[in-house]
């Protein structure tokens, strides 16, 4: 039995063996919520939107250390499990469906298998294939009776709109015992202002709310 007992993300990646080894949410540190998959819009986009809630769990699959595909909760769409991909032939924007032929996505190639950089317990950054780092839109997208901020492979920075909070709700390896995440208002809020974002005071205080619920 492996005990990690600091919370650690990058030492749970790395004690784990290939294939599935967490479920996690993730909040984009601009506040605008976690990311989750809207079913058949834009070809089921990956997304945040202010004004959708609650639990949103990915499954963290480990290719090696530094390599892991993500995959929405099963069922979220369809019976199978599906991977997010980045899409060089739709303007690298993430989602679990191709382009054009709307084919589900439910094996982790190229386009499914990202660079996963942690940067202290709890933060992060994905790059695609490309190198560039996932980020959130500036602008929502709008279509059909649906609109939210859409995710793409383009980044070129790490600030808030590359960066992610990790929200690990529990390690699924067996032989793998992960304690010691702090996700109470005070401990989210010291990790936040260490993170060497710049952030506003109300979007600070959104950030807590949202992770500590």
């Amino acid at each position: 039995m492996i005990t990690i007992n600091n919370g650690s993300l990058s030492e749970l990646l790395k004690s784990c063996d290939t294939g599935p080894f967490m479920q996690a949410q993730i909040f984009s540190l601009t506040g605008l919520g976690n990311l989750r998959v809207q079913c058949n819009w834009l070809y089921s986009a990956l997304n945040v939107d202010p004004g959708t809630t609650g639990e949103f769990l990915w499954s963290f699959n480990k290719i090696d250390d530094n390599h892991i595909s993500l995959s929405p909760p099963t069922g979220t769409c369809i019976s199978k499990p599906l991977f997010a991909s980045a899409r060089d032939d739709n303007q690298y924007f993430m989602q679990v469906q191709a382009p054009f032929s709307a084919d589900w996505i439910t094996s982790a190639q190229r386009d499914e298998t990202f660079y996963f950089e942690i940067h202290d317990l709890n933060m992060a950054v994905f790059k695609g294939f490309n190198g560039s780092y996932f980020q959130v839109d500036n602008a929502e997208t709008s279509h059909g009776n649906w609109k939210a901020y859409r995710i793409r492979s383009i980044g070129n920075t790490v600030d808030k709109n590359t960066q992610w909070y990790i929200k690990i709700k529990k390690s699924i390896q067996e032989g793998v015992n992960f304690i010691g995440i702090d996700y109470s208002p005070d401990g989210v809020r010291n990790k936040l202002v260490n993170s060497g974002i710049d952030f506003d005071a109300v979007t600070l205080d959104k950030l807590v709310r949202q992770i500590s619920d």
